[in-house]
């Protein structure tokens, strides 16, 4: 049955990815009036239909901690390519993903992707990607929308935490903007790593509450990540669905849920 599944959503994803590619660079040539309408509710409408072919069910919880009107970056562990999916198609606020410089170089996906406002990495060069994420944090900023960053950079084969890159988070107290960190369950169970076929299943996106980095220098970016961490892993282990997290999702000493942290603290988490 789910091989019938499998080839039911890849051969849906393609018509849905032609489709709305093709819409995006369509609309991007004539200058059109629609374009804004149209680059909002295309990735919306594409992970929703490979969502829907591939029975699958989103849930999120505590999706009040996500604020609609600032900018921010979201930052999630990564397990499958559903992850993808089940945050494009239900977050409520103006999001851009960052991705891998070779998402970029795909055939009609790669530019529609580039016109609709997303982000394109070569983590292969050091010093361009220092850049890169210097220009997103800067659009980010004018734009007022959320970047939306998987920081562990590949997906997890074990559904384990692996070390995170600290792109996200200079790029954060570069910016000046709060980190909101999100955990997300079931996907690998949908599609894990290294398997390409594809299972029903339910999806639960759990958000954390944001972490602020007003104030703090680059030098702060080690216990910045490690805060982030244990957040996301905290969300992942919780076993009462719905429910606050006790603390303010703090998982360890001096990782509270104060708004308000001290240079020294950051250092001491």
């Amino acid at each position: 049955m789910y091989r019938l599944r499998t080839v039911w959503v890849y051969a849906v994803g393609l018509v849905l990815t032609a489709f709305w590619s093709v819409r995006i660079l369509g609309h991007k040539i004539v200058g059109s009036r629609s374009f804004a309408k149209v680059i909002h509710d295309a990735p919306r409408q594409w992970s929703s239909g490979i969502l829907r072919a591939a029975g699958v069910r989103v849930r999120y919880v505590h999706l009040e901690r996500l604020p609609q009107d600032r900018a921010q970056i979201l930052v999630a562990n990564h397990e499958s390519w559903f992850d993808v999916f089940a945050l494009a198609a239900t977050l409520p606020v103006d999001y851009r993903f960052v991705g891998k410089q070779e998402l970029a170089q795909i055939p009609i996906f790669g530019p529609a992707w580039l016109a609709a406002g997303h982000y394109s990495i070569d983590r292969s060069d050091r010093q361009a990607a220092i850049g890169s994420l210097d220009r997103v944090g800067r659009r980010m900023k004018e734009g007022g929308h959320t970047v939306v960053m998987f920081p562990e950079g590949t997906r997890s084969a074990d559904g384990r935490l692996g070390s995170f890159k600290k792109g996200a988070f200079v790029m954060a107290i570069n910016a000046g903007v709060p980190l909101v960190p999100v955990a997300i369950r079931g996907s690998r169970q949908v599609m894990p790593k290294g398997r390409w076929t594809v299972r029903s299943g339910e999806i639960e996106v759990r958000v954390g509450d944001s972490i602020p980095t007003e104030g703090y220098g680059v030098e702060d970016r080690d216990a910045l990540t490690r805060v982030a961490k244990r957040r996301i892993e905290a969300l992942k282990e919780s076993s009462a669905p719905g429910r606050p997290l006790s603390g303010g999702d703090a998982t360890g000493p001096g990782d509270g849920a104060s708004p308000k942290r001290t240079e020294a603290a950051w250092r001491a988490s």
